[in-house]
């Protein structure tokens, strides 16, 4: 009997057969721990980055500023009072009456957050115009104190009477009992915090006679939002709460020579919380009101409050933040405080240029004459040795794409069909896994998934307990297509058992190679050692779970050949055949 043109005859033993299987397992398992291993090495890249700029003087450029205790010629000392609330976001801010009569008798600035907009780098960056690249504090697990200047520094530097009001962190991260009268209590995430510290910081300007500089941070705004969302009705009541204490505080310290600066460090998505690039997260605002305060609406970056209140308040503003003032919000330079601010920054400015790209970093600069110059003059240094990076970084890209065609390459050699079904599975695979991902859990590539630090194992767990899934699915659909390409499919009881075992592992191994590809290109753009700029943390975050699904996917590496084999022996079609 002659057999069909397109039936194979049964193969016999040999270990041949046997190779692709073994080749494909231990290739996917090779990738799936290396992405461990590269996923948290990564991640530790981040949390433990160590900023090359915490040093930085620009005195090559513009001199060295004067000591702080030297004042400012012709400014007059204003006295400021700059309140966080912790977790605020705008939309909320506009129905709290406290704020509102800020804003209409001041300025009402709409704010950029750096990225990861976390608490302890937002602060951060409030307190010392540096964004996290710069301050070097990227999250929540920095370990303090901050290595750059902060608003306490300059202002205890010149004497100035410094209180301080709000939880123990602000010693932790700014020394605040070093350089400040300062009442400090625990974070407390049940009870409400707010109304005593508004009490302690009346309480402690009473007592020095008058603070010439106040910080006070109120906390429970962010509790609220991590525990009801940013959208709930409980986060309202708690903001309601706020807003009549945040009343007590201005009524009474109001003397009609106080300038008042009120802000928050990031917003809460409307089911809580943040990190990410959210619009609720990222656009915030800060409303100031008092002397030197213009009556005006106004954009600017969160690193420029630091600069800003530092004029307002005749300070010298911290040495290394690269914000400057918003002159938008400013009546007046006070003295000569807004030129010293502009040359500090300006300073600042060149000496983060020439340290990231060397001397094409200033090469043809002529002058600098505006804020604008010197956000242009980083970017370009930016783009300099980014460019210059990843020209050095492209065999990582090249290695990336030669795995995937050299994947696919080998699947078609082997069988057209195999490969028609391999792509089918990998198709699959992140049909579900993407659909698990941004269609049942709402989840964006974005630190504000997390809601909580406390949470992240069992997000990242959950990752990957679906990526490994969806690699069984797709192993299942790349058999149930491989047998449609078959009029008389042979199964593992004909003598075809490596080959439908192989059929699992090669699905798996091209699903890993397109996410290694997706890797590659983040390598490319970023590299995996965070030494002197911060990745597009969207960026890194989907590279994180591209990592992460790698991993997975090394258990689906073994598990999938036992389910291609049971499509292969169970299938009507294949069992027909056999009979």
């Amino acid at each position: 009997m002659t057999e069909p043109a397109d039936r194979e005859r049964p193969r016999r033993g040999g270990f041949r057969r046997w190779l692709p299987l073994i080749a494909a397992v231990v290739i996917s398992l090779g990738v799936a721990y290396g992405s461990y291993v590269l996923a948290g090495y990564s991640w530790d890249q981040v949390v433990s980055y160590e900023s090359p700029y915490t040093t930085m003087t620009g005195s090559e450029f513009s001199g060295v500023r004067p000591s702080l205790d030297t004042l400012v010629p012709g400014a007059d000392e204003r006295r400021v009072v700059l309140v966080l609330i912790d977790g605020l976001r705008d939309d909320v801010s506009r129905t709290m009456d406290s704020i509102s009569g800020l804003r209409a008798r001041g300025a009402d600035v709409r704010l950029t957050v750096p990225q990861p907009s976390l608490s302890y780098p937002t602060w951060t960056t409030i307190m010392t115009g540096a964004p996290p690249q710069i301050s070097g504090v990227t999250t929540n697990w920095f370990e303090g104190p901050v290595a750059v200047e902060t608003l306490l520094d300059v202002a205890a530097g010149q004497s100035r009477n410094v209180v301080v009001s709000g939880p123990e962190d602000l010693d932790t991260m700014f020394r605040a009992t070093e350089v400040a009268v300062a009442k400090l209590s625990p974070w407390d995430y049940e009870g409400y915090r707010s109304a005593d510290i508004v009490d302690n910081a009346l309480e402690l300007d009473a007592e020095v006679g008058g603070a010439d500089f106040m910080f006070v941070l109120l906390p429970d705004v962010d509790n609220a939002g991590h525990s009801y969302g940013g959208a709930s009705a409980e986060y309202a009541e708690v903001a309601a709460q706020v807003d009549a204490d945040l009343a007590r505080l201005i009524e009474g310290l109001d003397d009609g020579a106080t300038t008042f600066v009120v802000l928050p460090d990031h917003g809460h998505i409307d089911t809580g919380g943040h990190g990410g690039w959210e619009e609720p997260v990222i656009h915030t605002f800060a409303a100031f009101a008092g002397p030197g305060v213009a009556q005006v609406e106004a954009e600017a970056h969160l690193a420029d409050i630091a600069p800003t209140v530092a004029v307002i308040a005749g300070l010298q503003a911290p040495l290394q933040g690269t914000g400057t003032a918003i002159d938008a919000v400013l009546t007046d330079n006070n003295g000569r405080a807004r030129d010293a601010e502009f040359v500090r920054s300006a300073g600042i400015t060149l000496a983060y240029a020439k340290q990231v790209a060397g001397s094409a970093g200033v090469a043809g600069l002529q002058s600098i004459t505006s804020p604008a110059d010197l956000a242009d003059l980083r970017a370009d240094a930016d783009a300099e040795r980014l460019a210059s990076d990843r020209t050095g970084r492209l065999l990582l890209l090249v290695a990336a794409i030669a795995l995937l065609l050299g994947t696919l390459i080998t699947v078609g050699v082997l069988s057209w069909r195999a490969l028609v079904a391999v792509l089918a599975g990998t198709v699959t695979y992140a049909a579900v896994y993407n659909a698990l991902f941004f269609g049942v859990h709402r989840l964006n590539w974005s630190l504000s998934a997390f809601n909580d630090e406390t949470m992240i194992e069992a997000f990242f767990n959950q990752r990957m307990l679906e990526a490994a899934l969806a690699g069984l699915v797709a192993c299942f659909v790349a058999a149930l297509v491989y047998v449609a390409l078959r009029r008389e499919p042979r199964g593992p009881r004909a003598g075809y058992t490596p080959e439908w075992l192989a059929l699992g592992a090669a699905t798996v191994l091209v699903a890993q190679s397109v996410l290694a590809l997706q890797v590659g290109i983040f390598l490319w753009r970023w590299g995996a050692d965070v030494t002197w700029i911060l990745p597009n943390m969207r960026e890194a975050f989907k590279y994180d779970l591209d990592l992460i699904q790698m991993t997975a996917l090394g258990a689906a590496a073994l598990l999938g050949p036992l389910v291609t084999w049971a499509v292969g022996a169970l299938h009507p079609r294949t069992r027909q055949a056999a009979a």
